[in-house]
């Protein structure tokens, strides 16, 4: 009988597309399965024309030859690197283009984590301007553990091994995976295939050796569409050869249901991928930091992760992290035809937070605000559901994890407000240095006048314009605050009017308020007199405002009394009503008595309720009985809670008693802490402990003339730059304004660029010397920044501007920037 070739011209097989043209029928690509599909359908073509093959054809009919060629062909084009395997192959003129094109295994030390999908972090805020990939410290939870053990298992098992990590959108899920492949598998091959048909040809390639990690991120995407299937029946048989692989992939939980659990009552559409799917080991990737998670956070330094903490309230931290930028770039890039009335009604809202207005926002604030913030030709074009538009632009949710403006919750029961929303805290956070030097536009403000959600509200944005010198429109908002039932309100206002000698009106002013039992703005109309020197008035005012017996006016009457019967009877009253400062009044008393017993109780007492020269006094208390391990044991007890003061002013004592080791250890303590502590809103009062520390440590080691670059102090000053606190950079800087100007102005303006404010009025001051404009612009913008007129008046006044410099101080300025005229104060 002829031999095989007659065969391939036989009448069943005409031309080579019969055979081929019902292979591509099945969807299968060239590969090992569709060259055995071929043999196997010659032999049985074969056999039914009882054809027989010559002696030296037999051993094409051998399915196992021609499995192994054709994986021999495949190692080879891919240059036998195969998880450390080599293989040598013969050619396969078929298979080229394919093999060429595959995701081959790799060494996991070549592999970045964003090249394996893991998400950009924010970046630390106080640290260099970050550029490229940042990626944060890594927290270790529950289920890391979990992942880990079995990566551990499955390194020295024999058996390949299939983890599905689950969890919804910017959870953690692929850096869970990376860090954990990292620390358990980190001499292994990695592999990462970017769609089904990669997948597919990479397991028909037989590409996969032992000690190989198959990474499928967003696996939905590789088993869920077109090839999917093929590929998830592929990865089956490659499960089943006996030899180390992981598997692992991640899913978020919609796409694991819909690809696991079998349909009714219409077409199965992924059996293949349903099978693999319910061998694998899942563990859940939860959406949320709980418990000592949240713990560890700040114990890390990281600046990312303390921004995330303070930006999450309700612990979503890896959403945080990978969608805030996301977010930013977002709001930035919205600047298209449509795009930018929503952009709008985002600034408004990140202008409300950061100023002051701590409530839910009200959409009709935003809308009437929106309009300062849009060009004239924007508002001719708005349409008439411009509003609308901005609100569906502004809740677009990025990443499917955040928007910028989102719904509030019922204080009670469920569902969302209607008429108000809330504005993501990343972007809140985000505004507080970029729009830092922003005056928002008068319609922002008339908005807030008539749409701010409480008298608070208002009373906080009132402040806010005050700090920014525009006193006309503070003084409109704090009336409004003020006649909306918000007492604190008629303080600042009798205050203001002091200052600009409406003594009698303030006076009157104070009495009306004082008879509904309020004595606080009497008692700031008193200080205020004493600032002037007017103490008869002083006391006159603190004594009728003690006869409401409220705590603050009976300890004001102690403080001006000095002395007396009449003084104790004030401060035992006061601290029975829980004044704070009380305590330390009466302690003092007490000390004098000799009653040191109830001296050292009175000052635990006002230490606990938080006043600081009861902390100080008992700190220097220790100091003074030589107990300075105690001491400091109490100074750090008062650093962690907020309050690092007293610890730098043990560095000024021991550097006093000539101690220099124990006043530089203590003065870097202080420096640390600080910079631990910077990121975090509640810890604030560290400006004059960071500045004292530094004092120390300049002093320590600048020479004779205060010389620290002719001492030894530039190490210090550049250990100093490389901290985060921009307080420290700040105070390194005043440290060298006088010799070295240069480099004391690129440490302000490095720290005025994180946000600080002193650093900011500091670069004024030195410009001054150089250039009135200069320092003009940068005046202007620190009052923008909250820094008060006061300094831009300073400087007209040098410039010999006397009359403007008063008109500023007294009448401050229009929104617009410009000094106002004259204006009545009408309460």
């Amino acid at each position: 009988m002829p031999g095989l070739r007659r065969l391939a011209s036989g009448a069943r097989v005409e031309s080579p597309s019969t055979v081929g043209g019902w292979l591509r029928g099945q969807n299968l690509p060239t590969s090992a399965e569709r060259l055995i599909r071929l043999v196997r359908a010659i032999g049985a073509e074969a056999e039914r024309q009882e054809v027989e093959p010559l002696p030296d054809e037999r051993h094409l009919f051998d399915l196992d030859h021609w499995s192994r060629r054709h994986r021999d062909a495949v190692a080879e084009r891919i240059g036998g690197r195969n998880g450390g395997t080599a293989r040598q192959p013969a050619h396969s003129d078929g298979e080229s283009g394919i093999v060429g094109s595959l995701d081959l295994p790799r060494p996991l030390a070549d592999w970045q984590p964003e090249r394996l999908g893991v998400h950009a972090a924010i970046a630390d805020p106080l640290r260099t301007a970050a550029t490229g990939f940042v990626l944060p410290a890594y927290i270790v939870r529950r289920h890391d553990h979990e992942l880990r053990a079995l990566l551990t298992d499955a390194a020295s098992g024999k058996d390949p091994v299939l983890l599905v990590l689950s969890g919804y959108s910017c959870t953690g899920k692929t850096r869970t995976a990376y860090e954990a492949v990292a620390a358990r598998l980190a001499d292994w091959a990695l592999a990462y295939p970017k769609d089904a048909d990669s997948l597919y040809r990479l397991l028909a390639a037989d590409a996969l050796g032992p000690r190989t990690v198959l990474w499928l991120n967003e696996a939905q995407e590789l088993l869920g569409g077109h090839g999917g299937e093929a590929a998830a029946a592929a990865l089956r048989r490659r499960l089943e050869q006996p030899e180390p692989l992981v598997v692992i992939a991640t899913l978020w939980p919609g796409h694991r249901h819909e690809l696991t659990v079998r349909p009714t009552g219409v077409q199965d559409r992924h059996p293949q991928a349903r099978a693999l799917l319910a061998a694998a080991r899942v563990i859940t990737v939860p959406a949320v930091f709980g418990g000592s998670a949240l713990g560890r956070l700040r114990e890390t330094g990281d600046g990312s992760l303390a921004v995330a903490a303070r930006t999450a309230p309700d612990g979503s931290i890896t959403q945080t992290l990978a969608g805030g930028p996301a977010l930013v770039q977002w709001y930035e890039q919205a600047d298209g035809v449509q795009d930018c009335y929503g952009k709008a009604v985002v600034t408004a809202a990140m202008d409300a937070r950061r100023l002051g207005h701590a409530s839910p926002l009200p959409l009709a604030l935003l809308e009437a605000a929106a309009p300062g913030y849009l060009t004239d030709a924007q508002r001719a074009a708005a349409p008439a559901d411009w509003f609308e538009s901005a609100l569906a632009f502004a809740r677009t949710r990025i990443k499917d994890v955040v928007a910028a403006l989102g719904d509030v919750a019922h204080d009670h029961g469920m569902g969302a407000r209607s008429g108000v929303c809330r504005l993501a805290d990343y972007l809140d956070h985000y505004a507080r240095t970029a729009r830092r030097e922003r005056f928002p536009p008068a319609s922002f403000w008339h908005a807030v006048e008539h749409h701010a959600a409480t008298a608070a509200d208002l009373y906080e944005l009132a402040r806010s314009a005050e700090h920014r010198g525009r006193l006309r429109l503070a003084a409109a908002l704090l009336r409004r605050a003020a006649h909306g039932g918000h007492g604190p309100a008629w303080e600042t206002i009798v205050t203001m009017m002091a200052y600009r000698d409406l003594t009698e009106e303030a006076e009157t002013l104070a009495r009306s308020v004082l008879r509904s039992g309020d004595p606080e703005p009497m008692l700031a109309l008193a200080w205020t007199l004493s600032e002037v020197g007017d103490p008869d008035g002083t006391e006159r005012l603190i004594r009728e405002a003690a006869t409401t017996g409220r705590a603050s006016a009976l300890t004001s009457l102690a403080v001006v009394l000095s002395q007396g019967p009449e003084v104790e009877a004030a401060l035992t009253e006061a601290v029975a009503l829980g004044d704070p400062e009380a305590p330390y009044r009466l302690a003092e008393l007490r000390r004098n008595a000799g009653d040191l017993t109830e001296y050292e109780r009175l000052l635990w007492l006002g230490a606990s309720a938080g006043d600081l020269n009861a902390k100080g006094e008992l700190v220097r208390l220790k100091c003074r009985a030589d107990e300075w391990d105690g001491a400091e044991r109490l100074a750090r007890s008062f650093a962690d809670r907020g309050d690092g003061f007293e610890l730098a002013m043990m560095a000024v004592e021991r550097d006093r008693d000539g101690d220099r080791t124990e006043a530089e250890r203590l003065a870097w303590t202080v420096v640390e802490l600080a910079d631990r502590d910077v990121l975090d809103a509640a810890k604030r009062p560290w400006p004059g402990a960071t500045f004292a520390a530094v004092a120390v440590l300049m002093g320590l080691y600048s020479d004779d003339d205060g010389d620290a670059e002719h001492g030894d102090a530039e190490p210090v000053l550049r250990r100093l730059t490389e901290f985060r606190n921009p307080q420290t950079w700040a105070v390194a800087a005043w440290a060298q304004e006088a010799r070295y100007p240069d480099r004391a102005e690129a440490l302000y303006r490095r720290a005025a660029e994180r946000g600080y404010l002193y650093a900011l009025e500091r670069l004024a001051m030195m410009e001054r010397r150089r250039n009135a404009a200069d320092a003009e612009r940068t005046h202007r913008a620190a009052v923008d920044a909250g820094g008060g007129v006061g300094p831009l008046a300073a400087l007209w006044e040098d410039e010999g501007r006397t009359e403007e410099a008063e008109q500023a101080r007294c009448y401050g300025l229009e929104i617009d920037g410009s000094i106002a005229d004259p204006w009545p104060f009408q309460p």
